[in-house]
């Protein structure tokens, strides 16, 4: 008996052995469970107060790094599930951006150079496609996303949206119209000058050391006080005239460069015309000398100049007395060129947090702070109304501000950029621009520069994304 009870006792000692030892494995087994899960999606903390932390990266500094700060915090503060940290990498952006994809280290939300990384990325797998998010999210509003301002690999593939939209514009000095009596620019694309009236208001308005204008028989283009006009010299500030003329960057079937065209040269050499048979324009060497906009406008060093949108954001902040009016044109039809950046979901576990933020900041009124400054116009269809646009313009914009930039956001004569467009678009410009710097110097004709490069650049052509 007394072995018999000896023996029941083991018995049940090692039962209960055994169940507390299977429940401290269970509880074991749960925590790792609980901790991969965490750390897969990036959460902290424990239970339902898990935070998903994410990064933004930018490469803007000053007003709007400070802008994309707010927005972040103001997400941050409108739920509890995620937490945004805004990245800024102010130099070599595409560089370090490049590293930490290598190294595992993919930031969730980023702002990509077209041209460079989304599409390429892409292509990858590593930029995610926006469309998938914005068809299954029922809470989105479809119909604030505008067509120009998807980035599109592919006819479904969205590789990235755009924010911060401006184009190019003509900025000019009215003291300067005044004092010579000349009539200033007209606001209205629908009225723009055409290429002949410009060049001639442009000698008018192109004074020597001795009081003389460019079209006086003894004007001295060696000792200029006051120049005409200074042009963009890169593809945004080519193009507006390359579309005015019926053109395009690449040739409509997508397999030869634009400017090797009757157009593309006509515009190219109109351009060069500028600076040394008109002499209203400064050449390389006299541009170096040459101030900022808003001194170069301020201080009459410049009548107008050809420059991107955003150049209001210093000439309102400095004070400077000007106004915006519609570029001239080329052809038949008056156009301008959008430049915007795009902002593009990484391939992530966090995607889907990634998407909320995304959301949040394409949003009615988020950037509201950068259209104000002049900076920015939006890229929501909602924010292009008369009532809301009317809530951003403010008293220190310049009085053609809506007609100028703003109209042509909306009528379809600001054109997408090409960088958005184009496929193997930075190795076909990096052929065409040394080329295009011996035009600028005066060294060489459009015809000859073009031709100089036309093969090289027409083997990198791959035609055109989106479809």
């Amino acid at each position: 008996m007394k072995m018999k009870r000896l023996i029941s006792v083991l018995l049940i000692s090692l039962l209960v052995f055994s169940a507390v030892a299977c429940s401290s494995k269970t509880e074991e087994a749960g925590r790792k469970d609980t901790s991969s899960t965490a750390e897969e999606s990036g959460t902290t903390g424990g239970g339902s107060d898990d935070v998903i932390e994410i990064r933004f990266t930018e490469w803007d500094g000053g007003d709007t790094l400070a802008v994309y700060e707010e927005i972040a915090e103001k997400f941050n503060q409108s739920q509890s599930k995620i937490h945004v940290t805004v990245m800024n990498i102010p130099d070599e952006y595409d560089t370090k951006i490049t590293t930490m994809v290598a190294g595992n280290d993919i930031p969730e939300v980023c702002m990509l150079d077209a041209a460079s990384l989304m599409y390429t990325y892409a292509e990858e797998g590593i930029v995610m496609n926006m469309q998938d998010f914005v068809n299954k999210d029922t809470n989105f509003d479809k119909a604030s996303m505008l067509d120009q301002f998807k980035y599109m690999l592919t006819g479904d593939y969205m590789a990235g949206y755009g924010i911060g939209s401006e184009n190019i514009t003509m900025f000019y000095n009215p003291s300067l119209f005044q004092k010579y009596g000349v009539e200033e620019p007209p606001a209205s694309y629908k009225d723009a000058w055409d290429w002949d009236t410009f060049v001639n208001v442009a000698q008018q308005l192109t004074i020597d050391k001795e009081g003389r204008n460019a079209l006086d028989p003894a004007f001295d283009p060696e000792n200029i006080e006051t120049y005409g006009v200074t042009i963009s010299k890169w593809w945004a500030g080519f193009m507006p005239f390359l579309y005015s003329e019926g053109g395009d960057y690449l040739t409509e079937d997508g397999t030869s460069i634009g400017y090797a065209t009757e157009q593309g040269l006509d515009v190219l050499q109109k351009l060069a015309d500028l600076t040394y048979v008109y002499h209203v324009a400064p050449t390389p060497t006299a541009s170096e000398t040459m101030p900022g906009a808003s001194e170069a406008l301020s201080t009459n060093k410049v009548a107008m100049t050809f420059d991107g949108q955003w150049t209001n954001a210093s000439l309102m902040s400095d004070g400077v007395e000007y106004n915006v009016a519609a570029l001239p044109k080329m052809g038949t039809t008056a156009k301008t060129t959008m430049c915007f950046g795009g902002i593009s979901i990484m391939n992530t576990k966090k995607a889907d947090a990634a998407w909320e933020f995304v959301k949040y900041i394409l949003s009615t009124g988020t950037c509201e702070p950068l259209y104000k400054s002049g900076l920015w116009l939006p890229t929501n269809a909602n924010e292009y109304t008369d009532e809301y646009i009317k809530t951003f313009i403010t008293d220190k914009h310049p009085a053609n501000y809506y007609e100028a930039i703003v109209a042509p956001m909306m009528d379809g004569t600001a054109e997408k950029p090409i960088v958005a467009t184009i496929k193997n678009f930075n190795k076909i410009n990096d052929i065409i621009n040394p080329a295009l710097d011996l035009l600028w110097s005066g060294e060489m004709t459009a015809a000859d520069a073009i031709a100089s490069i036309k093969d090289q650049a027409n083997a990198e052509v791959q035609g055109y994304l989106g479809k």
